[in-house]
This record gives structure tokens, C-alpha cells and sequence, in this order.
């Protein structure tokens, strides 16, 4: 099938994929039909001759890539299966693996997970003021990378900050480590340093999705991938809600005044909701102030759809609520994974999932690394990677201290002296001791916990030949507090052979959570994990002040309060354009916002939920601002 069949040569559509210029913007709201238009680019290019190799899709999330081949595949594009759509972060790992980039870097791109974090604190917490200075000043420093182009970061600017990342970079350069947000910096850095680098032409063609959504180092990225390649890129800076990832939407602004010969598209026709909330979206986004003016546009064939506002007395109300509704909706035919459920905190969110589990309806929760809530499979999951490398400098050193507050720091440190003194390893090291071929004064502890790790890995070894059996062991199925874990394991062991296929695919799954294309569970997520999805029955709980949005009292400055305050809002707004209207297969697309009244204060304190009173125990709840700002179109609140 040709790129343009059954394409309108006056839409918007043709247009971004026809567009001849170097550079090409597209300002695309949500469900405007931006995928569709940029499959057809791609398409278009691959069929007038582009190879695979020199095209770069660069998408958001995994689950956005393997829909892009997916459908290009449908669409029978020549050399669409040797495409790679890809992350970012990805195409830095890969970019960062190669041994002359290595050479070049100086550092090994092996990235710590969050739990992996706690050793590194516990380790540099002296030189750095204690545990709670290192972690905000880890934040200042990956957030001084993120937004840095490739030159020093501006960190660190006293003395205090010179001491911690002295601490950092040699635990990290020790230990062959690097923080996520290192990752893209180093990789600009390399770029930068490097004009002649094969990387800053290895592409003829760029397509950059959720442009507002990276951050400066990302862009700067961008611009060196993309020096000698035609660069369009996609996004509204509507829906720019990563500032917690120091997300750059000024980008996308100034796209089109930093290109002189730049298309400049935008799609407005909104083909996923109903017409009541696209007029709820555009009042509340409207009510922003540092943005665009402009408005999606309701198509009516779409229908009115179905909103409800609810509010019930106390949060597990709400959770009983939503359970009754769920249940009715699927008493009627709908299927579970029509069904999506967006909450910003656990707190409310446990509830409903334990709500829906206790009735018997297929539920499942997509939250970053979630799997690895326990210590239990944060330790299993370290010995996985200690298993398939003695060498693995950081599993090792979170294994020996994982069960100790102080992660056995003391003894640690005198043992990595040793090794920077010797040369020898972390592992080489801990083995000599273990059979007393070395001494080093105070490590009994530390010697003892080694001793356990050998053991447990000699247990993996026994029954590496048998995945299924190397599963069990790893993670036990009597365990509760591994069962998200072993669940993980047994999905990704269809396609895996060995225990590095299995560790690889797990990783992947638990560094980047996305929602597989075909589920069979009702869904629960955070609004920001909800980005890019679209389903015909959303329910938004926990729409109380304090939670959505959440206070901003410790916020520096007004200006940073209401520019996170607009951000909260702007989340508001990609969680209700979420629904999807489709009147000719009965699905007039649902909304339903909840909230409650009250909730024990011991709870609202425990998850940093703000509140203004009390009465007894209880915490007095406000509804959220954003739903007096959804306009008249919106129906009134009514008691659930």
C-alpha cells in the first residue's frame, strides 16, 4: 500500500507527511490522529528510498516504538522490519556501549536501579552531611545535568557540593555505575567533544515524538543526532507534564523561531473524545496562562459521551464506588481492559486495587519499578545480576549491606580501600577473606553476609539448565512479597532461553513499565503513566486538593507555585482526554472523577497528602480546584 492511500491531500495529515522541509514542526492535542500522520512520514520516506538504518523514530515510551512497526508492517512499507523505533535512552545505551565511545566516555553505562540507590547514599552520606543531604543533592546534580547542552552543569558551585560529588563520581567510576540522568549527558558530552564522530551522521532522517517532554540535555541530543538529518518533530506543550524529569516544553515554543525554513503544522480535530469533554478540556486548560492560544476542536459525530462527578464520604468509599461501577460495566459486556483507572497516589490507589481483587475482577497496576517494592525482591533481583556477574560491582555492594540500615558501610569502606589500593575486585576481594587468604581488620560482618550470598548463588547454579527450575529457586512462589516479581519472571520466560535472556527482558519491563498492547485487566496507573493511551471508560479518583493537585507550600518562589500548579493542571487535562468515544460500537465514551470527603489524618500525614482541618482522627478533604475549572459543560457534582 502507497504512503498517501486513502489520504486527503488538504488534511493535516498529508501535509505533515508530505511536508519537503528540513525541519518541521507539528503541534498535535491530544487524540488529533498525530500517530497516523507520522506513520504515514515514515512510510513516505522508506518507500522513496531512505534505508531503515538511516531513519531514527525516536518515541517516548517502548510500547509507542513497537506500535510504530507494527503499523508500518500492516501498511506492507518495504524495509519497515529492519526500522527500529526507539527511546531515547535506548539509543544512548547503545551509542554509550560501543568500545570507542567507552574509550572515549571513560564510564559504563550499567545504570542503578532505584533500590540500588541506598548503598550509594549510605556510602557517600558522611562526605556529603548525611543520607537526606546526599539524596537532594543527587537531585541537584541530575537535575544540573538535565538541563545542561553538553558544558559543565553548574554543579557543583560550593564546597559542600565539591565534597559530594567527589564522593559520587568515584563511588560511581569505582563501582562501574552511572545514575539514569547521567546517561543522555554523557552521551551530548561525547557528541559535543566529538565533531567528527560517525554518531553525529549516522542519520538522514529524525522523528521526535512528545518533543515538550525532554529535557534540555535530550534536545541537545536531538540537535547533534539530527546536524546532517531532516528533524520533525511532534508534541503540545499542553501536555507537558515531566518537570519532575526537568522537562524543557520551552523547546517546542521556540522550535519553529530557532528554524527559519521550519513547517509549521498543527492538528486541532480531536478523533478520540466525546464532545463534552473536549469542551471540558479547552475551559480548563484555558485557565493557564503560559501557553498558545488555541482549542481542539469537538467533532459531533463523536457524541455528547457520559461524565459523572462524584463524591463519596471517605476514601475506601471511593474505593467501593468505583469496584460497584466496575462491576456493573462489565455485568453489561464490557470487557476489563476497556476499563482504566488513573490515581496519583498509593494511597488511594491501594485500595481500589484491593477493592476490585477482593470481587473478583481482573485488575492490574502499572506503577515504575512496583515490582520491586519489598526488600525481599530488591534483594533476589540483585542476586539474579550477581549470578550472571561476579563482577557486577553495584549488586555486590548492595547484596553485603541490603539488610543493615547502614548497608554495613564501615566495613565496606575498608574493603574497597583495599581494593583501590590492590586492584583487586570487590568480588575477588570478598572471596579471599571468606577463605581467610586476606585479612582487613573490623569486616567480620561483611564476611559473614558474603558467605550467604555465596551460598545462594551456588543454589542458582544447581539449576541454571532448567529455567523453570532457576525460577523457582530465584523467586519462590510461597513468597508474597515476591510474587510481582516471579509474575514478571514467568511472562517474559516464553521468549527467554537463558538466564541472561530472562534478566534482560525482566529489566526492561521493570526500568520501563509501559502498558503491553493487548491486556485483559482492568488498569490502574498514575495520570502521567496514562500518556499516549486512550480507553472508552476512565475513572479519575483521588481529585482532592493536597493530592490533584498537590500542595506547593514548600514551592520556592510564586513563580515556581503557579508554574507547577499549571503542570498539575495540564496532568488533569491528559487524564480526562484519555476517552475515547465510539458511538457506532456502543461505546459513547465514560468519564467518571471521584473524590472524598475525609480520610484518617494518620493516613493523609503518612502519604504527604495536604489538608487544611481535621475533625477527630479524620483528615477533611477539599475537592479538587480543576473540577470547578472544567466549565459549564461539565455536570454538577453528585453523592456516590
Amino acid at each position: 500500500m502507497a504512503w498517501d492511500t486513502g489520504l486527503d491531500t488538504g488534511s493535516v495529515a498529508y501535509g505533515i507527511a508530505s511536508a519537503p522541509e528540513p525541519r518541521v514542526r507539528v503541534i498535535a492535542g491530544p487524540g488529533t490522529g498525530k500517530s497516523f500522520a507520522m506513520k504515514r512520514r515514515v512510510a513516505r520516506l522508506l518507500e522513496s528510498g531512505v534505508a531503515p538504518k538511516e531513519l531514527l523514530a525516536v518515541t517516548f515510551t517502548r510500547v509507542a516504538a513497537e506500535d510504530l512497526h507494527r503499523e508500518l508492517q500492516k501498511l506492507g512499507v518495504p524495509g519497515c522490519e529492519e526500522l527500529e523505533g526507539q527511546t531515547l535512552h535506548s539509543l544512548a545505551m547503545r551509542i554509550l556501549s560501543r568500545q570507542h565511545v567507552l574509550e572515549a566516555v571513560g564510564r559504563t553505562p550499567r545504570s542503578l536501579n532505584t533500590f540500588e540507590m541506598k548503598a550509594l547514599i549510605c556510602d557517600i552520606a558522611d562526605a556529603s552531611g548525611g543520607k537526606l543531604a546526599a539524596k537532594k543533592m543527587i537531585q541537584g546534580y541530575t537535575a544540573a545535568w538535565a538541563q545542561s547542552q553538553g558544558d559543565e552543569p553548574g554543579f557543583p558551585n560550593n564546597d559542600e557540593e565539591k565534597a559530594f560529588s567527589s564522593a559520587l563520581l568515584a563511588w560511581l567510576e569505582f563501582h562501574y555505575g552511572m545514575l539514569i540522568g547521567e546517561l543522555i549527558p554523557y552521551l551530548v558530552r561525547y557528541l559535543k567533544d566529538n565533531p567528527a564522530a560517525a554518531e553525529r551522521s549516522e542519520f538522514k532522517h529524525l522523528l521526535v515524538d512528545e518533543y515538550q517532554d525532554l529535557n534540555k540535555a535530550e534536545q541537545t541530543a536531538i540537535a547533534y543526532l539530527g546536524e546532517e538529518a531532516e528533524i520533525c518533530i511532534v508534541g503540545d506543550d499542553d501536555q507537558s507534564i515531566y518537570s519532575f524529569k526537568y522537562a524543557h516544553p520551552e523547546g517546542i515554543r521556540e522550535w519553529k523561531d530557532l528554524h527559519a525554513a521550519c513547517a509549521d503544522l498543527e492538528m486541532a480535530d480531536c478523533h478520540r473524545c466525546p464532545t463534552t469533554v473536549v469542551e471540558m478540556a479547552n475551559t480548563l486548560i484555558n485557565v493557564n496562562t503560559n501557553r498558545a492560544p488555541r482549542a481542539l476542536t469537538p467533532l459531533p459525530e463523536k457524541g455528547a459521551g457520559e461524565v459523572a462527578i462524584v463524591q463519596v464520604p471517605y476514601l475506601h468509599s471511593e474505593a467501593t464506588w468505583i469496584t460497584a461501577k466496575i462491576k456493573e460495566l462489565l455485568e453489561k459486556g464490557v470487557h476489563p481492559s476497556e476499563i482504566i483507572v488513573l490515581v496519583q497516589r498509593a494511597v488511594v490507589g491501594k485500595p481500589i486495587l484491593n477493592a476490585l481483587k477482593g470481587e473478583g475482577v481482573p485488575a492490574k497496576s502499572y506503577y515504575e519499578e512496583s515490582q520491586l517494592d519489598s526488600e525481599a525482591a530488591q534483594m533476589r533481583f540483585a542476586l539474579f545480576k550477581l549470578f550472571l556477574d561476579k563482577e557486577d560491582r553495584v549488586a555486590l555492594r548492595y547484596l553485603l549491606g541490603w539488610d543493615r540500615d547502614d548497608f554495613r558501610c564501615k566495613p565496606y569502606a575498608r574493603v574497597r580501600q583495599h581494593c583501590e589500593a590492590s586492584g583487586d575486585s570487590p568480588w575477588v576481594a570478598m572471596d579471599k577473606l571468606a577463605d581467610d587468604a586476606l585479612t582487613i581488620p573490623y569486616t567480620k560482618p561483611l564476611i559473614e553476609q558474603f558467605k550467604l550470598i555465596k551460598e545462594a548463588l551456588e543454589e542458582l547454579e544447581a539449576v541454571k539448565d532448567d529455567l523453570a527450575a532457576f525460577t523457582d529457586t530465584l523467586f519462590p512462589d510461597a513468597d508474597p512479597d515476591v510474587s510481582e516479581l516471579r509474575e514478571l519472571a514467568l511472562a517474559q520466560m516464553e521468549a527467554a532461553e537463558t538466564p541472561e535472556d530472562l534478566l534482560s527482558a525482566m529489566m526492561q519491563e521493570i526500568t520501563q513499565p509501559d502498558i503491553p498492547p493487548t491486556v485483559e485487566e482492568v488498569r490502574l496507573m498514575s495520570l502521567h503513566k496514562s500518556k499516549g493511551l486512550s480507553s472508552p471508560y476512565v475513572f479519575i479518583a483521588g481529585c482532592v486538593e493536597g493530592i490533584l493537585p498537590p500542595s506547593f507550600d514548600d514551592a520556592p518562589s510564586k513563580e515556581a507555585k503557579d508554574a507547577a500548579l499549571e503542570e498539575a493542571r495540564r496532568l488533569f487535562y491528559v487524564g480526562i482526554t484519555r476517552v475515547k468515544a465510539d458511538p457506532a460500537n456502543d461505546r459513547p465514551g465514560s468519564l467518571f472523577i471521584t473524590y472524598a470527603q475525609q480520610m484518617p489524618a494518620k493516613d493523609a500525614y503518612g502519604a504527604k497528602v495536604a489538608f487544611k482541618t481535621q475533625s477527630g482522627p479524620m483528615a477533611n478533604l477539599l475537592p479538587s480546584r480543576f473540577i470547578g475549572e472544567l466549565g459549564p459543560a461539565a455536570p454538577a457534582p453528585v453523592k456516590g
